[in-house]
């Protein structure tokens, strides 16, 4: 049966039978990049991210389109394929959440943006600490436990080359009843939810709070807060830092991923809070930050997998993936 799936290249492709870019291999090779800059700096992270995702196995479907059913991912913060799969991962479950809140609940929803000023490097994880203890002072404030009914939280960084400086911010979606833009006994304004935001994190400045209304086609809008939030903590193109040419500018890389490493340490990226906490549990889903990083959609086993699973490895010399094996398993 496998005859049927062109195996006469033997390099995995990038792209696969439903159109989906996958880009295997650019993402081996900036986890590569990643592992290079911490043998640099000493660090026993470089085993870790140097053998991650040596290998990938996947099973073949109907249509020839591949699903990934094992591999060897290190897990760590800032490995770009693990951020690539842990995206995807939060991606389906806030997908599943929602939807399980869409068919139960009457609610409408919220995207909020939480700011701090920029900082130094020295001063990131510092700035971390205190984002985290303003959050959860805020999720206990009667303003907020009156407006929220569910949230998501995704914790973002950039950083600006330019300044020498990250930017942290938190991405959330919020839940709120049906009636909150119309009732202003619970309603909060932009300017609300600055203050609030201001007096948690008892800062002497007015941060930046950017709050939407996801409209009504929830279909589309859904989709697009969804992925903001899902996006990756840190891009890697903000820390493998390239000339013009391409190349790894070594000593800035190693600057900026020994910070960002080091402030990211035991951090947690995300957060379920409220029914949404509840639905998460209901619906049996693993982390989204150290759970399975080979079944990213959560979802059930396909009908249309067949029992052929195709076995790339990662080749130095020609730095891509090749086809080593190709198993046909007894059903």
């Amino acid at each position: 049966m496998y005859n049927d799936y062109n195996i006469k290249d033997k390099i995995l492709k990038d792209v696969n039978a439903s159109g989906k870019d996958n880009n295997w291999k650019e993402r081996k090779k900036s986890t590569l990049d990643l592992a290079d800059s911490y043998k640099r700096i000493g660090s026993n992270k470089y085993y870790r991210v140097l053998d991650c995702s040596t290998f990938l196995e996947f099973r073949l479907a109907v249509d020839n389109s591949l699903k990934l059913s094992n591999a060897n991912f290190c897990k760590v913060r800032l490995c770009p394929m693990c951020s690539w799969r842990r995206s995807l991962k939060i991606f389906g479950q806030v997908s599943r959440v929602m939807d399980h809140v869409e068919e139960n609940y009457n609610y409408k929803y919220i995207f909020l943006t939480l700011t701090v000023k920029n900082c130094y490097g020295e001063d990131l994880r510092d700035t971390l600490d205190l984002m985290t203890k303003a959050f959860n002072t805020m999720t206990r404030r009667k303003a907020f436990k009156q407006a929220v009914n569910g949230y998501f939280r995704s914790l973002e960084i950039t950083y600006n080359k330019e300044n020498d400086t990250y930017h942290p911010h938190f991405h959330m979606i919020l839940a709120v009843d049906n009636s909150y833009f119309t009732q202003s006994r619970i309603y909060l304004s932009q300017n609300d939810w600055t203050e609030l935001w201001k007096s948690c994190l008892k800062v002497d400045y007015t941060p930046i709070v950017d709050v939407r209304r996801i409209k009504e086609n929830k279909e589309k809008d859904f989709g697009k807060v969804v992925a903001e939030t899902a996006k990756y903590t840190v891009k890697p193109e903000d820390f493998l830092i390239r000339d013009e040419k391409g190349n790894i500018k070594e000593n800035l890389t190693d600057e900026v991923v020994k910070t960002l490493d080091e402030a990211l340490h035991r951090k947690r990226l995300t957060a379920f809070g409220f029914i949404f906490k509840e639905v998460h549990k209901e619906l049996n889903l693993d982390d989204t930050e150290d759970g399975d990083l080979t079944n990213t959609d959560n979802e059930d086993l396909r009908e249309d997998l067949t029992n052929i699973i195709l076995r790339y490895q990662w080749n130095i010399g020609v730095k891509n993936y090749i086809l080593v094996e190709v198993q046909q398993e007894d059903k």
